[in-house]
């Protein structure tokens, strides 16, 4: 006799409706008429291939006529990169050789030397601007480097155009099991080897015969955001079509005003009396159609024509509310508050203001550290290889001369006296110290301690050493000396008493 388990578990057969599936699904996976939402089945690799090209000259278009992207490159470089581009602190060993090695790399980014960039138009900081855009606008950054034999530093840099490597030269299979993708050969495991670069022809692309360049000629920036990704995606590509359909709207809101203060009206003849006619010599009895209009003129009709015009009902409320969403939408994207990439302030307030400040100086400083280990860190490795190299600067070892931290451009206090305040009861409950204190404001300890004890020493010489401590409350800490001996006597003492 056999026995029949029930599966408790297991669920019965639902029959299918003609015409419709009856199954469960995820809503994020429907397809209905309502929903027109088109994927890939490929890797990001074969989007990037087919798309990249498009992607990026939009976003190029952008960056030159779009007053909202400009004003967020103004503000990214202007946060990112500052007025004094990266600071650099050298923890070089001896210590005599920091303030030398902080001294010659601070000539060599001097604007006035021109040391860094290739042509010699820019120095390190407008460099960095450049290296920071192409990063923004194309998605990366490629910078070749070139020993140069006259400069005393050794290497200059060039940002290489990234449409000029070439995006469409694609060998799916060489011998040693690598690739070339988009201009870019790979080995097996897909780490790269060479770029392949094609100068222009009267400033046009892909006209130049394709280059070679070795990958350790070159560095290629990027943020990765997909596995095997090779090439960078724009900073500005989630935003592009909001930034399009926002710039076509506010130009048919422009027209739609300037016609609502054009137009003023057109003299129709009735036709009932012909000396009515105007005919000066600067007019045709036929009358004209209306082309153009313009502020202030009455154009004669044609006769038997009537003109209508469309009623003009002014400016649109819901565009400025409209405009702000849509800003607000493209903010996000960036990773910006919308009041600092939008330059609105109009509704804002302490609580507000400062929570979206810190939200912002974190992006920067993400994007800080982010140049710092991709390119300020290497260029300063080649910077201190020539210093040795030339004997500008003798050490037994690079590794004696190559420790070091670079500082970005950090940011005032949104409410100085509250924040400071707070800061004095953190480092009481040991919670920071003025070391980390003064590298998050960007400024190198050494210095600092270094500049205040020559200011003490100045004050001190003109006789305002007094004068400084009793403005700003501050006092010599009291030194008890020989406090050994008097301990030493106080000891005798009892000893004495106890004989």
């Amino acid at each position: 006799m056999k026995l029949a388990i029930r599966n408790p578990f297991k669920r019965k057969h639902r029959k299918v409706n003609s015409g419709s599936l009856d199954v469960r699904m995820f809503n994020a996976a429907q397809h209905n008429r309502l929903t027109d939402w088109r994927v890939s089945y490929q890797r990001v690799n074969g989007d990037l291939f087919v798309q990249w090209q498009t992607i990026t000259l939009r976003c190029r278009d952008l960056a030159m006529n779009n007053e909202s992207v400009i004003g967020l490159l103004h503000n990214l470089t202007r946060n990112v990169i500052g007025a004094n581009g990266f600071t650099l602190q050298s923890k070089a060993e001896p210590v005599e050789l920091r303030p030398i090695i902080e001294s010659l790399w601070r000539d060599y980014n001097a604007g006035s030397s021109k040391a860094v960039a290739f042509d010699g138009h820019a120095g390190g900081r407008d460099f960095d601007m450049l290296v920071l855009r192409s990063l923004v606008i194309d998605g990366e950054c490629f910078i070749r480097k070139v020993y140069d034999p006259v400069s005393r530093y050794g290497w200059r840099y060039e940002v290489i155009d990234a449409m000029q490597i070439d995006p469409m030269y694609m060998v799916q299979r060489l011998d040693n099991g690598g690739k070339i993708f988009m201009g870019i050969e790979l080995d097996a495991r897909g780490r790269e080897v060479a770029y392949y670069y094609r100068p222009t022809v009267d400033e046009q692309y892909y006209t130049g015969a394709r280059e070679r360049l070795d990958a350790k000629d070159i560095i290629h920036l990027f943020r990765r955001e997909f596995p095997s990704q090779y090439r960078g995606i724009s900073m500005l590509a989630g935003a592009v079509m909001n930034l399009k359909q926002l710039d076509d709207y506010r130009t048919a809101e422009l027209i739609h005003a300037q016609i609502g203060s054009c137009c003023m009206g057109v003299w129709e003849w009735n036709g009932q009396n012909p000396d009515d006619i105007i005919t000066d010599s600067s007019a045709d009895d036929k009358g004209e159609f209306v082309r153009e209009i313009k502020p202030g003129i009455f154009p004669i009709a044609p006769r038997g024509y009537s003109a209508k015009f469309l009623q003009n009902q002014g400016a649109n409320p819901q565009f400025p509310s409209f405009v702000k969403n849509i800003l607000r939408s493209i903010c996000n994207s960036l990773g910006l508050s919308y009041n600092k990439g939008s330059g609105d302030y109009e509704s804002v307030n302490y609580s507000s203001l400062r929570e979206a400040s810190l939200e912002d100086r974190e992006t920067f400083k993400e994007l800080q550290t982010y140049l710092i280990e991709n390119w300020k860190d290497i260029q300063f490795k080649n910077f201190i290889g020539a210093l040795i190299a030339k004997g500008t600067v003798r050490a037994q070892s690079l590794a004696m001369l190559k420790p070091h931290k670079f500082f970005g451009r950090r940011f005032q206090w949104v409410d100085p006296q509250k924040e400071i305040k707070a800061k004095k009861e953190e480092m009481a409950m040991m919670l920071t110290d003025p070391i980390s204190e003064l590298e998050a404001r960007g400024e190198d300890p050494d210095e600092v301690i270094a500049r205040f004890a020559e200011w003490k020493k100045k004050l001190d010489e003109a006789g305002l050493g007094g004068f400084w401590d009793a403005t700003f409350g501050l006092k010599e800490p009291e030194i008890i000396e020989d406090a050994n001996e008097d301990d030493n006597e106080s000891l005798e003492n009892v000893e004495d008493n106890n004989d």
